[in-house]
């Protein structure tokens, strides 16, 4: 539930790196660099990272596990622990050595996804901080915090806002990223753990109070709300003039960005929730329900084209898209690919690997 996260486990989402890697959590604290086509290991972190302790050289991993997914600024990768321990590797141009510049103790438990702008990393905390870091040396240059309180979606930076949705309180805010005060704060869209996402000039918040809404990006207004069959937890994909959206009811919408219903898909059997995002893949649009059921639909109809089941798998992170298939992490940390056009699926890497 959204409860709380008692023994984290992480279901940070597999990410694709500019050099067309796909980096993916393997164990609390250590990541894998994929070959998307052949499945094979470029690097591993940390087993090939050698850092000085004492007079000793040791391989140290990042303390905790991943819910954030990695952020990428050209060869920096940034990862940050549930438990707040924020690292910087670096790839060493035209080879797959790592160096770890820095690593730094935020003291704050970390679910969303950090945003990057202007040198500054913006990590927020599940004590309603956002803390700017700078990405050169790692030392912290701030900490605001609008109100305390849960921020689980990855915030939006918009102009000089930062646009996040505070769990606890139900709302979602705008902070000046001079001053952190806020800029505006609004109650409308209720209690978010989506990231926030924009469509045009609005901000679009998944809700679970079983609605998408559609605020002002400059003043926070409602401009929008579409109510949907069950909580709405995965980030809303825009592709075009058109919204998708998943839902833990088992449905799946397709939207106009005004919020006008195309259509529906509502996937049969016991608990079908979507909880991740879809993705848009070579004409098919790609969702994950969490007991590992995945489907193909037509984007333009939502008329199933294929559907997938893998065994023993729950899928709480989104899938990753990249050339004509789609990744899946488990909770286990095993990675799927998928074929978008057919639905098969093959095991790149088992849990624990």
């Amino acid at each position: 539930g959204c409860g709380g996260v008692a023994a984290p486990a992480g279901w940070a989402a597999p990410a694709r790196m500019p050099d067309g890697s796909i980096l993916v959590q393997v164990k609390p604290g250590e990541v894998r660099a994929i070959d998307p086509s052949s499945g094979a290991e470029r690097w591993h972190f940390p087993n090939s990272l050698k850092v000085e302790k004492s007079s000793k050289r040791v391989s140290r991993p990042v303390k905790g596990t991943f819910y954030a997914a990695p952020v990428f600024d050209k060869d920096r990768i940034y990862l940050v622990s549930y438990e707040g321990h924020l690292a910087r590797i670096d790839r060493a141009q035209g080879s797959n050595d790592i160096v770890n510049p820095w690593t730094i103790e935020l003291n704050e438990n970390v679910v969303a996804t950090p945003v990057l702008s202007g040198g500054r990393l913006y990590v927020p905390t599940e004590a309603g901080e956002v803390i700017a870091v700078n990405t050169e040396d790692g030392k912290i240059v701030s900490r605001f915090r609008v109100e305390a309180g849960r921020v689980w979606g990855a915030p939006l930076i918009s102009g000089e806002n930062l646009i996040a949705s505070n769990f606890d309180h139900k709302t979602v805010y705008a902070m000046r990223l001079s001053d952190g005060h806020a800029a505006w704060s609004t109650a409308d869209a209720g209690a978010s753990v989506s990231d926030v996402v924009m469509a045009g000039q609005n901000v679009l918040i998944g809700s679970l109070d079983s609605s998408l809404h559609a605020l002002d990006a400059v003043g926070g207004g409602s401009r929008w709300q579409f109510k949907a069959d069950g909580w709405v937890t995965g980030t809303p994909l825009v592709a075009g003039d058109t919204i998708y959206a998943g839902t833990m009811g088992g449905s799946v919408y397709a939207l106009t960005l005004d919020g006008q219903q195309r259509w529906q898909f509502t996937l049969d059997g016991t608990k079908p929730e979507f909880r991740a995002s879809p993705v848009l893949v070579n004409g098919t649009l790609v969702v994950v329900a969490r007991r590992g059921i995945v489907v193909g639909l037509d984007p333009s109809t939502g008329q199933q084209r294929w559907r997938s089941e893998i065994a023993d798998a729950r899928l709480d992170a989104s899938p990753l898209a990249v050339d004509g298939s789609v990744f899946l992490a488990t909770t286990k940390h095993a990675l799927i690919r998928v074929d978008a056009s057919s639905g098969a699926t093959q095991t790149i890497s088992g849990s624990g690997e």
